[in-house]
This record gives structure tokens, sequence and C-alpha cells, in this order.
């Protein structure tokens, strides 16, 4: 698997056995969508895997990429795909469950707000994607100029509202769903 575009364009990434990595396709349509909040981002990959959707973000322009991934195997993995494209300057590993990544990051002393959020936590785990919203947005870590990205199974359908996060847009790529939500500030 490579990076698809921008300055880390057709880096290998190499991916962690037993995870699915976002599709070349998919992380092309992404990002086209959300191409006007990408310069000099803040991004948040969530549940990171092997990183592919935080590096894409930074080949594309963000600034820095925070990758929180709790699986010591794919975080080898991950450290070792940011270094291949020579992104450590721009990137933060956490190696700890998501919910605990959040309350460390909201509790720092100068805690970000993420201009982008990737959800993309293992499929079986509905639950996850509204758990992470609601934590996010009680946190104060997004605010009315951030957007979170939602990939699932286009079969679990996610709400359309999830606190004061609304969809904004659907997208359908074969069994895949990408959703797009803002806060909603009516």
């Amino acid at each position: 698997m490579k990076i698809t575009s921008g300055k880390y364009k057709y880096r290998n990434i190499e991916v962690p056995r037993g995870i699915r990595p976002t599709t070349e396709k998919v992380r092309e349509a992404v990002f086209s969508m959300i191409m006007q909040w990408l310069p000099d981002a803040e991004v948040l990959d969530l549940f990171a895997g092997s990183g592919a959707m935080g590096l894409e973000a930074l080949s594309r322009g963000a600034a820095k990429c925070t990758f929180v991934e709790t699986n010591r195997q794919n975080q080898r993995v991950l450290t070792s795909n940011i270094k291949n494209c020579g992104a450590e300057q721009e990137a933060v590993v956490l190696g700890r469950d998501f919910e605990s990544a959040l309350t460390e990051i909201a509790g720092k002393k100068e805690k970000p707000v993420f201009d982008i959020v990737i959800l993309d936590p293992p499929y079986e785990k509905t639950d996850y994607y509204v758990t992470a919203m609601m934590k996010l947005q009680e946190s104060g870590l997004i605010d009315e100029r951030s957007i979170v990205v939602c990939e699932h199974l286009y079969d679990n359908k996610l709400s359309d509202i999830c606190g004061n996060l609304e969809k904004f847009k659907e997208k359908k790529y074969g069994s895949i769903g990408v959703d797009l939500y803002m806060v909603d500030n009516r």
C-alpha cells in the first residue's frame, strides 16, 4: 500500500497483520471531500492502525497528526511507517485505548482543538463512533470549524446527529460508508 498524493506520494505503508486498511480509492475520495480543511490542519487519527489516513493528511498539507493506536504490534508498524515517510516531526503516537487517549489530550495544559478527526475503529465496534464523538465534544477537542470523518460498513448506518455533531455528507464506496460531521450551531 502507498500514500496516494502530496509530499509523501508513493511512500510504502506497511499494514499490520489482522487489520483492514482504508483502500486507496476510499482515501482518495475522503481527501478530495475534506481538502479545504487540510492546509495546516491539526489532525487526530483515533484508531490509527497502519497510520495511512493520518500520513495521507500530513502528505497533503496538514501540520500535525496525533495517532492513537492501542495494539503494540500495530504501534511498531505505525512508528515505522511514520519514519519511512520522514514525518517524525509532525507526528505524535499515543499507545493507549481511544478513551484514555482523549482524556489525556483533553487534560493537557494547552490542549489542541482538532481541525480533522478520523474515526475508523474495527467495524464490529459500532458503539465506538458515538462514544468517541461525544467525548470529543465534551472535552472541547473539536469546535465549529472541525470536521469528523467516520469510515464504517455502509450497512451499519450511523446516526445523523450525535450531540452537537450533524452529518452533512454520506458516501458509499462498495461496502464502505464514509460520513462527514460538523458541529451544528443552530
